[in-house]
């Protein structure tokens, strides 16, 4: 699964840039003004080491009861068509999404353009061995590969898509997103692996004020996004099952999973994720960043996190800051942490930017705080253990627990 990166993506040869002046010069986010982070490495083979290969096919096989009857999107492909991704189908795949709720995409590349490809309601999308969207480059700032918008019913398998940042041709923008869900209820995704997309992997959020509700997504592998591997913004109901999210870099916020809301509107509520996995993240490898949620509408935010792993990133679990003060009652609802294992992080394991007196309640539970020797045994880490400890046990709303 590893991906080989053109160079010029990289540092200079020789040269050591700081993360943080390519923060202080995208402007973008809440936290790039008060975080340094050390220089980026692509690491080429650590997502290797957590993806389980067997994920694809028991999802896959989990699929082939539809297959019986669903329609091959080869079949509305032109006569002579290619299987090197090197020309633009979108309009003839799209026919065939609209025309049939139950598709299998061909078993060799496929290039669409940035228009993307819109999923119906009550559509079942199989991707077979050897199925893969590719992205023809575009200057455009936004995009969405695999749209699923104010749909409900939706099933999709084995998705393997990738994005342009090889080959982007403009340099603006943070929006091009490889699976955007957005205002949908009842989405199951299964063994995404989405890469090199402009803005994040997978996007879940709402539409002009209607939230995304039951969302469940098994087993992604998000790797090499350049904003965040997943944002998620809105939603009401989100299971997300042992993903592994690595090597996020080059647009602020560089988060494996980012849940930060638009405005006050948006919902995050109910959220679970069991089993996530975060690996040489520029930034963080999981944030939670509220500030703009707070308003004159109450919100009760409530996320479970379960046996998270963090490996490399900057940071491996961080609290976005809230302003010491503002006219509305704090946020309700509880954040818990459980059974966290963070290991080799290059800043610290966990960063808080305070305050967070307006943010609910946030409850860790048996941390493990590691670094890997030169033998490669991982150890307990006292100094980096004391600092998580000391930073939560200096917040209000936070609390830890042996």
């Amino acid at each position: 699964m590893g991906l080989k990166i053109n160079t010029a993506l990289h540092f200079a040869k020789g040269k050591k840039m700081a993360l943080a002046a390519l923060l202080l010069l995208s402007g973008v986010g809440y936290l790039s003004s008060n975080a340094q982070f050390p220089p980026f490495k692509y690491n080429d083979g650590i997502a290797g080491r957590y993806v389980n290969k067997q994920d694809a096919a028991t999802f896959r096989s989990k699929a082939a009861t539809l297959s019986a009857g669903a329609f091959d999107l080869t079949g509305v492909l032109p006569a002579g068509y290619v299987k090197d991704g090197t020309v633009d189908y979108t309009s003839y795949l799209q026919k065939g999404m609209d025309e049939h709720k139950t598709v299998i995409f061909p078993d060799f590349p496929v290039l669409i353009s940035d228009k993307g490809l819109t999923v119906g309601n009550g559509a079942n999308i199989i991707f077979k061995p050897g199925s893969k969207v590719l992205l023809q480059p575009t200057a455009k700032d936004t995009y969405e590969m695999l749209r699923v918008h104010n749909v409900q019913n939706v099933n999709i398998y084995c998705p393997v898509l990738e994005g342009d940042r090889k080959g982007h041709m403009g340099n603006t923008g943070q929006w091009g997103m490889g699976i955007a869900i957005r205002a949908s209820k009842n989405v199951n995704v299964y063994a995404p692996q989405v890469s090199n997309c402009w803005g994040d992997g997978i996007y879940v959020g709402g539409l002009k004020d209607v939230t995304s509700s039951n969302i469940n997504i098994y087993n992604a592998w998000l790797n090499f996004n350049r904003r965040n591997g997943m944002s998620i913004s809105s939603v009401d109901g989100l299971k997300l099952i042992r993903p592994v999210i690595s090597n996020t870099y080059g647009q602020a916020p560089m988060c494996g999973i980012d849940i930060e809301p638009n405005n006050n509107n948006d919902v995050v509520n109910n959220v679970t994720m069991d089993n996530p996995v975060t690996l040489n993240n520029a930034k963080h490898g999981i944030n939670i960043s509220l500030f703009r949620l707070i308003g004159p509408s109450p919100k009760d935010v409530n996320v479970t996190i379960r046996n998270h792993q963090d490996d490399g990133s900057a940071v491996a679990f961080a609290m976005g800051g809230l302003k010491p003060h503002y006219d509305v009652p704090p946020m309700k609802g509880t954040i818990e942490i459980i059974d966290p294992v963070w290991k080799n992080n290059v800043e610290r394991a966990f960063r808080s930017y305070k305050p967070n007196g307006y943010a609910p309640s946030v409850k860790f539970t048996k941390v493990s705080v590691l670094k890997t020797d030169r033998d490669g045994r991982d150890k307990p880490d006292p100094q980096s253990f004391m600092l998580m400890k000391k930073t939560i046990s200096s917040e209000s709303k936070m609390s830890i627990q042996d």
